[in-house]
């Protein structure tokens, strides 16, 4: 504690002169006048107990001590009914002196109580003195602690007078109590002028903060003159204060009316909702800072924001409330858009992929059921290629048009990319969710988008395939639905499109099926899983065995076979095909220059149209070829008509560049595409694989025998081999040599069999005839 500064604080406080010295005067001054009433009744309590207590001693001085104490209490409300019903704002020197003195006396006539009477009475009567005088001199002291020069004068006086009367009473034990007062009483001295240094803090902080205030006042003014926002105020009933214009314009209210106007009773009458916001933001009496209240006004609704706090007076009174209201109707106006547009298509105006999502989650939070509709288009990509993507928008709006048209009102609609929407349709009223209802409306969607649409003069016809998945009360998983819907759409596709198909679990088990294949799929080759069958290729005319195509075959350790159909297919959409085909490229060079059965023979093995795709394919095959140290003439790689679809110039361009390894290139099921021809017309492949479908047809003596006999001609003459697929009866092969087909393979000779036993084939084949060896049919599977 600095005792200079100490005291350097109560010389100013009681003789400086300046407005804030008389501040603080006038503060701890009025905090002591307003305990007046209390304190002198405590005194003349207190003197009259003594007055009875000591009655015995019949003194008349001990009367004229109690006169003296009545008087002096008067005075001091007289003094107190003076200033009971005003504030003191200031206060003098002359003041702060005059109650010093009043403490001062007080003090005086209670020590006359312990230095006149304390050694003559009894001991009980000496206890009482003592314990009043105790209490007295605590109470005193901490009532006149605003004023430290009176608190300290009082508990002087006290202490001076008790110590008299302790070494006046003569006795041994006197002398320790006399040692606790010297003890004790400094430290309420002590105590006293610590709670002075504190109120007397408060009271600078106090004056500051109104000053400050103020000072924030002038610039709010400045503020509202050259901002957009505007400066309110309001007093303790609400009203509105000094309501300026630009404040008017922004509530919508006429000037005239502003000085009437309760500004929460104005801001509920219009609020949009939560009309008590505002009241209830003041009720917290705390500040607070951008209040959002949506307002409508004749039809027009804007929003505004409130910041305030409220205002207090010297003595910590809430006199009323100001602060900024901020016009925030752009702002908003600009975030409801970027709501809008967050949750809906632009194309459509549908909702879209993040709406729907979120709004089958919470169909699901809330307990209920529904049904999931996923539609694609099924030609749209036709469309968009072929007439435009502005034709393509078009059609997608329209389709938007019928959606809305064929679904209820409580359906939601979505559009969730490119040709793809969808349609939630929550639980019905009676809380049940029957197949039935949601099949009856895919089937009316399927209707209506199957229907021709009128674009620009055209016709289209676009159909629709639409998955079906149904969610139960209870259901969480919202992705899983979404794969459980998605399924069932890829399941209508493949059954021919312009349909519906509803998800069952048969389904999800495929799918599962298909998730553990494609898994198993990416370590069969380094678990020996993968291996390669051969299945002869013979020449017609001749019956000599000239090639062997490779297939690729998967004996899975716990689901057995797999078929090629179910795992290539995998193969390509997982984007392991590359690693498979490089695998199988590798395996069959080396079997065809490493094992007897393979000597002299032609291999040929499938490309797939993504292995194409890549740019590194090319470099790939010679790489392997260079490894293997295989002729390249001896290598045919089968290709479908499936490599022309999407890019038929980087095709073209990737068969040229394996042309000039000097491999061979044969077109694979030719015949079932739709572009053949055009194809044979622009790369000259060296083989033509007639598919097997034909084959079984051939021998009918209708088509099937005339589209062979065609295939094998136009072959003929462009100088290209052909091999028939699928043989199975000697007539068939009769009716080959006959048209002059130059190769074949099937199961009339061999099914595709394990390296194993096509080395036994191999052997019996050169061990045999020409005529023999026809009837040589394998039936290894």
């Amino acid at each position: 504690m600095d005792y200079k500064q100490i005291w350097a604080g109560i010389r100013s406080m009681y003789e400086d002169e300046g407005a804030l010295e008389g501040k603080i005067r006038g503060e701890h001054l009025g905090s002591v006048i307003r305990l007046t009433p209390y304190a002198m009744a405590a005194n003349i309590g207190s003197a009259s107990l003594m007055l009875w207590a000591l009655q015995d001693l019949r003194s008349i001085g001990l009367y004229l001590w109690y006169t003296c104490m009545l008087a002096t209490a008067c005075v001091a409300m007289q003094r107190w009914r003076h200033y009971a019903h005003r504030q003191l704002q200031t206060a003098s020197r002359r003041a702060a002196r005059r109650a010093t003195w009043h403490a001062s006396i007080l003090a005086v006539l209670w020590a006359c109580l312990p230095v006149f009477w304390f050694a003559s009475v009894t001991s009980g009567q000496q206890l009482l003195i003592a314990t009043l005088f105790t209490g007295m001199l605590s109470a005193g002291t901490f009532l006149l602690s605003p004023l430290p020069r009176a608190s300290l004068c009082y508990a002087s006086i006290f202490t001076a007078a008790a110590l008299w009367a302790l070494w006046d009473a003569g006795e041994p034990i006197m002398a320790g109590v006399a040692g606790l007062m010297v003890f004790y009483a400094p430290i309420n001295m002590v105590g006293a002028i610590s709670s002075w240094r504190k109120a007397t803090a408060l009271i600078i902080s106090r004056s500051e903060a109104v000053r400050q205030e103020q000072l924030l006042s002038t610039v709010f003014r400045d503020f509202e003159q050259s901002a957009n926002e505007a400066l309110w105020e309001i007093r303790t009933n609400g009203m509105l204060a000094q309501a300026s214009a630009r404040l008017c314009t922004l509530l919508r209210l006429p000037p005239a009316h502003a000085p009437s106007t309760s500004l929460p009773e104005w801001l509920a009458q219009h609020a949009v909702r939560e009309n008590d916001a505002f009241s209830k933001i003041l009720d917290q009496q705390a500040p607070f800072h951008s209040l959002p209240m949506a307002l409508e006004i004749h039809g027009e609704r804007f929003h505004l924001a409130f910041t305030g706090k409220p205002f207090k007076d010297e003595w910590g009174h809430i006199r009323g409330w100001r602060g900024v209201v901020a016009d925030k109707t752009s702002i908003v106006q600009a975030q409801e858009q970027l709501e809008r547009l967050a949750h809906t298509d632009s194309l459509t105006g549908l909702a879209n992929r993040f709406f729907i999502h979120q709004a089958i989650a919470e169909e699901m939070q809330a307990g209920r059921g529904g049904a999931l509709l996923l539609i694609d288009l099924d030609y749209f990509k036709t469309v968009n290629d072929t007439l435009g993507h502005s034709v393509g928008d078009a059609v997608l709006q329209e389709i938007a048009k019928r959606l809305q048209t064929a679904s209820a009102p409580t359906h939601l609609m979505a559009r969730l990319g490119g040709d793809e929407f969808a349609v939630l349709m929550r639980q019905s009223r009676d809380g049940s969710y029957p197949l039935a209802l949601a099949q009856r409306q895919a089937q009316i969607l399927a209707e209506a988008l199957n229907r021709p649409l009128h674009m620009e003069g055209r016709r289209l016809r676009m159909g629709a395939s639409i998955g079906l998945a149904l969610f139960e009360p209870g259901d969480t998983d919202v992705d899983g639905l979404l794969v459980q819907a998605d399924t069932a759409l890829y399941v209508a596709k493949d059954a021919g499109r312009g349909r519906y198909v509803a998800y069952t679990p048969e389904m999800g088990e495929r799918n599962q099926r298909k998730a553990r294949l494609e898994n198993d799929l990416r370590e069969a080759i380094q678990r020996r899983e993968m291996s390669l069958h051969w299945q002869p290729q013979i020449d017609v005319s001749t019956g000599r065995l000239c090639g062997a195509e490779g297939l690729l075959r998967w004996q899975h350790p716990e689901l057995g076979a797999i078929a090629p159909t179910e795992f290539i297919q995998i193969a390509e959409q997982s984007g392991i095909i590359d690693t498979l085909g490089a695998w199988v490229l590798l395996q069959a060079c080396e079997a065809a220059v490493h094992q007897p059965a393979l000597a002299g023979l032609d291999v040929s093995v499938n490309v797939s149209a993504l292995q194409l795709r890549d740019a590194d394919f090319v470099t790939v095959v010679q790489a392997t070829l260079l490894t293997t140290g295989l002729a390249p003439h001896r290598l045919e790689l089968e290709i479908t008509e499936s490599v022309f679809i999407e890019d038929p110039a980087r095709a073209l361009q990737q068969l040229h560049a394996l042309r000039a390894l000097g491999v061979r290139i044969a077109l694979d099921d030719f015949g079932t595409g739709y572009s053949s021809l055009s194809y044979l017309s622009q790369f000259p492949f060296h083989t033509l694989k007639i598919d097997r479908a034909f084959m079984q047809k051939a021998g009918e003596h209708g088509c099937g025998h005339t589209i062979v006999k065609s295939i094998v001609r136009m072959a003929s003459d462009l100088g290209m081999r052909t091999v028939a697929e699928g043989v199975e009866a000697p007539e068939q092969l009769a009716l080959l040599c006959e048209m002059g087909a130059t190769q074949a393979q099937g199961y009339l000779w061999s099914r595709p069999c394990s390296a194993e036993a096509f080395a036994a084939l191999r052997s019996k084949w050169d061990q045999g005839t020409a005529e023999e060896r026809v009837p040589m049919r394998s039936e290894a599977p």
